[in-house]
């Protein structure tokens, strides 16, 4: 962590709580770090749980390259019923006979690799400038285009039938616990509706925990020993005036982390070290020459001086040129 002119640059790794919203949690750090803005790398929805990555200051500027970060979920499916939001907090629209295990079994490889995902209704992606999910509110009838979307690796960890019990091949179930790693984009929702969907049924989304953003992991994050056992309480079990404790500013100063050139490389930002006597002028926005630096080109760069961090260069057609530049460091 680094502290100049009043601006922490730090990157915040904090735990969601179910029941509350992520700007509501965000807003925590904002109060640690005592500052009114600060940069997100994708928010959950209000049921959901799990880690928040939070970047402030100069950091801010890398927002972007962490949410490209794949991402890992676990998730709990409820078959027999569709919410119109494929989540818990949704009206039901929809109601199937529960799906056989061994059909769950055999269709779950189709949705490993690069696969088409419809995002649902209800989401924050824009038509025609406006949110889908406010259009959908109004009672508009509007349909989104399938996009590409990539599941690294996906598994069952658990399932269960309607009596709480672990189902045979040929048993009916009411429920399964899923841990699925994906690229930026991927919607659980859309996933948990189409795994239904390929087995006989429907289903919406009961529980979600994201547990990893790229390098970093949820039991790393300020806040996690806050979170019950997953799937274990309802979500809408606070009420008006009865929200999750808030997590302990000390808990969220003391869990900061300081950008590295280990961090910087495992979020795809190949570290290279500039010259001391050449410093001031990356600093000073002088056109870059290759001679200035220590390490291989790659397509996008991280600038370190003595591990302190200046900002990203790029390569291009074998020169480099300026992304961004941090801060002074000066």
């Amino acid at each position: 962590m680094s502290k100049q002119k009043n601006s922490i640059d730090a990157i915040v790794l904090l735990a969601k709580q179910s029941g509350i919203s992520s700007f509501s949690s965000l807003w925590q750090i904002k109060n640690a770090l005592n500052m009114k803005k600060i940069g997100h790398t994708g928010t959950l929805d209000t049921f959901a749980e799990g880690l928040l990555v939070a970047l402030s200051g100069r950091l801010t500027r890398l927002v972007p390259y962490i949410t490209n970060c794949f991402k890992t979920y676990i998730a709990e499916i409820t078959f027999g019923s569709e919410t119109d939001t494929l989540d818990p907090d949704g009206s039901i629209i929809s109601e199937k006979p529960l799906p056989i295990f061994s059909n769950i079994l055999s269709i779950l490889p189709a949705f490993s690799g690069e696969i088409d995902q419809i995002p649902p209704l209800y989401s924050a992606l824009h038509v025609a400038g406006q949110r889908a999910s406010d259009r959908v509110r109004k009672g508009e009838i509007i349909e989104l285009s399938s996009r590409k979307i990539e599941i690294f690796s996906l598994k069952i960890i658990s399932a269960k039938t309607k009596k709480g019990i672990h189902p045979s091949n040929e048993s009916l179930v009411s429920s399964i616990i899923i841990e699925v790693t994906c690229s930026k984009g991927t919607y659980i929702r859309s996933l948990a509706r189409d795994i239904a969907i390929a087995s006989g049924s429907c289903a919406h989304l009961s529980a979600l925990r994201r547990t990893a953003i790229g390098p970093f992991n949820l039991e790393k994050a300020a806040g996690t020993h806050l979170l019950a056992s997953f799937a274990s309480v309802p979500p809408k079990q606070y009420g008006v005036g009865d929200r999750p404790p808030l997590v302990p500013a000390g808990e969220i100063i003391e869990g900061i982390l300081p950008f590295t050139p280990q961090i910087s490389t495992q979020i795809g930002l190949f570290p290279i070290t500039i010259s001391e006597n050449k410093k001031r002028s990356f600093l000073t926005g002088v056109a870059l020459e290759t001679d200035w630096f220590t390490g291989p080109f790659f397509e996008k760069n991280s600038v370190f001086s003595e591990d302190v961090f200046l900002g990203v260069v790029q390569n291009a057609a074998l020169r480099p040129s300026y992304e961004f530049v941090a801060g002074d460091g000066l």
